[in-house]
């Protein structure tokens, strides 16, 4: 309405304007091109003043939206805002901060914010505003704010008003409900102090305090237990242990010597026991001093240490007696460290050949700059047991033993056998010179007797090969005219016609196979053609598919994208990765996994890998797997012909068999084809 307004003043005023301005040039010097320029700049300037007008209340409507939003946002915010003055008086607060004080708006106008704080906490409120009025700065901090049935924790957030838009010193007030996390701390520190006082409880070491005056003021179960005592009786008293009069003044010492430059010490002391024992106690002090460097408290903690004093005088009667063992020992003998060879005791022959204890015995028995390259005392050390070493060194043969005596100490003593070592040396050579002519003799019979057998073997294949094809062949043809009525004759849905069609592929492929043993270690004929290794996989896991999940065992398969044809006979290869399926299963006894891995090596050779989890095989197996009749699978399993076939046949595709594996993680045996293959032999 006002720009309207505006506008028709505006071109009332351009009216008027051009009137006068016409009525003037008719007697002034202006021309009327002169009028009709002014008259068009004044209409320029209309239209820029109507398009600021139009811009002026699209903001204006922006704005008023935008405050609406945000009345909204602060209203319904999860935290509670105010604005207070310079003074505390709440100015302003929105609906969160009403039902966080459960009050009505209306209530907190006008009102000190501190009516709303807990008394105790006034002065947190009180000392954070003043700091925020001097320095601007943003505060935080928490306190307790009261509301009906009694009082929340609140973390509060201060910032200064904009001194041009809240003159006064206003500021404004973010707070939060923080009731929850706290108590979740407050349930957090009762545990943790919980804890503290039953791991401290619970402790075999003895634990006392006790003020500057001596009075007890906390003492643990096991010190009650040691002193026959109980919590009640002593604390808040001067109680004293029954200590050994040749030992109280170090006790009185102790506690009087404690500083701040030193504020613990240990001492060992006696102690008379309610049953009359006497014990060996030892004591760490420390002493808790305030700002002026006053004892505030003394704590101390203590232990039995009655066994720990005997078995140290047993050592020591045990090290008397072991010198006098080394003594009588006819060589050099030393009690060393393992850990520096540092001599902590040498017998009679050990200190007239210059090994003194508190030297290195490498330094002083062996005359070296750095530990002797047959030592092996740290072997002894590590595994714990007696370790024996020969070897030559300064002209002379030694034969030295290495024994552990702890967990720090080893002896070690050394015989002179040099003559001895001489003859024997001697005597072997002779031995050895003997040895090597039957060793020479020895194998030249036995190559004879292994070119023998592996004659026998052969012949003992082709007659295996012929039984089989004479017995097999007739019941097998049999097996597919059965095979062949089905397929034509029976209903059968797809599925089964695909299986009643494999079944029939796979005696034909046991045809070929009882042919091919006759000969497993000769290329084989048969038609080459390009085969997809992928379907002659999935064809032999689909036949195989039940007796595997039998056996609870998966398979996967990580084919390569790219895996080109290669030419081969195909029942040869279906052979092969049969009995290598077949091998895996066996590997993986109570179930496991079978992985079929294909990759295109090159544009010239692919591979197929299969791996299993299985029990793996002995690495010293592994050279023998593809000799005939060799198998490690138990009796009436394996006829140990089936790798030694599949070699042959991968061997006369031009390709390899590899195998890798661990005893207990499993196998994996690798075929390596060409993709062109070899030339087909008539």
């Amino acid at each position: 309405m006002e720009s309207e307004t505006g506008g028709k003043s505006f071109t009332e005023l351009h009216g008027r304007a051009q009137s006068f301005l016409t009525a003037k040039a008719e007697k002034a010097d202006m021309t009327q091109q002169d009028i009709r320029q002014l008259v068009h700049e004044l209409d320029t300037y209309q239209i820029e003043l109507e398009l600021q007008n139009h811009e002026l209340r699209h903001a204006r409507a922006e704005l008023e939206q935008t405050n609406r939003r945000y009345a909204d946002l602060y209203q319904s915010s999860p935290v509670a805002y105010f604005t207070l003055s310079d003074k505390g008086i709440i100015l302003e607060a929105n609906l969160t901060a009403a039902d966080m004080l459960g009050a009505g708006r209306g209530e907190l106008h006008n009102r000190p914010f501190s009516d709303f704080i807990v008394a105790d906490d006034q002065y947190v409120f009180n000392r954070h505003r003043k700091k925020l009025l001097e320095t601007r700065q943003r505060q935080s901090f928490d306190l307790r704010m009261q509301k009906e049935g009694g009082f929340i924790h609140a973390h509060v957030e201060t910032v200064a008003g904009a001194e041009d838009l809240d003159p006064g010193g206003q500021f404004r007030l973010m707070v939060s409900d923080i009731s929850v996390r706290k108590e979740e701390e407050f349930e957090r520190l009762r545990r943790l102090k919980d804890r503290y006082r039953a791991i401290v409880m619970d402790q075999t070491e003895m634990i006392c305090r006790f003020d500057p005056q001596g009075r007890i003021t906390f003492v643990n179960d096991a010190y009650c237990r040691n002193f026959g005592v109980n919590h009640h009786e002593i604390l808040g008293t001067n109680f004293l242990p029954n200590i050994h009069k040749e030992d109280l003044p170090l006790v009185n010492d102790h506690f009087k010597n404690l500083t701040q430059l030193e504020p613990v010490k240990t001492i060992e002391h006696r102690v008379h026991l309610p049953d009359g024992r006497v014990s060996w106690q030892q004591w760490c002090g420390r002493a808790l001093f305030d700002r002026d460097g006053k004892v505030i408290e003394c704590q101390a903690v203590g232990r039995d240490i009655t066994r720990l004093k005997e078995t140290k005088e047993k050592l020591e009667k045990e090290l008397r007696l072991r010198q006098l063992f080394m003594d009588a020992l006819p060589c050099v003998a030393l009690l060393l460290k393992y850990n520096t060879l540092e001599i902590v005791a040498s017998n009679k022959a050990a200190f007239a050949a210059g090994a003194l204890p508190g030297t290195y015995c490498y330094v002083t028995w062996a005359k070296r700059k750095s530990r002797c390259p047959w030592c092996t005392a740290p072997k002894v050390w590590e595994i714990g047991e007696t370790q024996n070493h020969q070897y030559w060194e300064r002209g002379k043969y030694w034969d030295a033993y290495w024994i552990r005596v702890d967990e720090e100490l080893c002896l070690h003593y050394a015989f002179d056998h040099t003559e001895q070592q001489i003859n024997k040396e001697a005597l072997k050579k002779a031995k050895d010179e003997l040895e090597q002519r039957v060793m020479e003799r020895t194998l030249e019979l036995q190559k004879s007797h292994e070119q023998l057998l592996h004659s026998e073997k052969l012949a003992a294949v082709g007659n295996l090969s012929a039984s089989i094809a004479h017995e097999f062949n007739n019941p097998l043809q049999s097996i597919m005219t059965i095979i062949k009525g089905i397929s034509q004759y029976a209903a059968l849905e797809n599925k089964e016609a695909e299986l009643v069609a494999l079944a029939l592929q796979e005696c034909k492929r046991m045809r070929s196979l009882i042919a091919n043993l006759q000969d497993f270690y000769r290329p084989t004929t048969g038609k080459i053609e390009p085969v997809d290794l992928h379907a002659v996989v999935d064809a032999l896991l689909l036949m195989n598919k039940k007796d595997l999940k039998t056996r609870n065992i998966s398979v996967e398969k990580e084919y390569s994208g790219n895996l080109p044809s290669v030419m081969a006979v195909t029942d040869q290869l279906k052979q092969v990765f049969l009995n290598l399926f077949n091998n895996a299963a066996d590997a993986c006894e109570g179930g496991g996994v079978i992985t079929i891995i294909t990759e295109a090596i090159d544009r010239e050779n692919v591979a197929v890998h299969v791996r299993d989890n299985g029990v793996g095989i002995d690495p010293a197996n592994i050279g023998r797997l593809f000799e005939p009749f060799y198998t490690t699978k138990p009796d009436l399993k394996g006829t140990g012909l089936g790798l030694p076939v599949s070699y042959g046949i991968i061997k006369k595709h031009g390709g390899r068999i590899e195998v890798k594996s661990e005893r207990g993680k499993g196998s994996q045996f690798s075929v390596f084809l060409p993709v062109r293959g070899v030339k087909n032999e008539q």
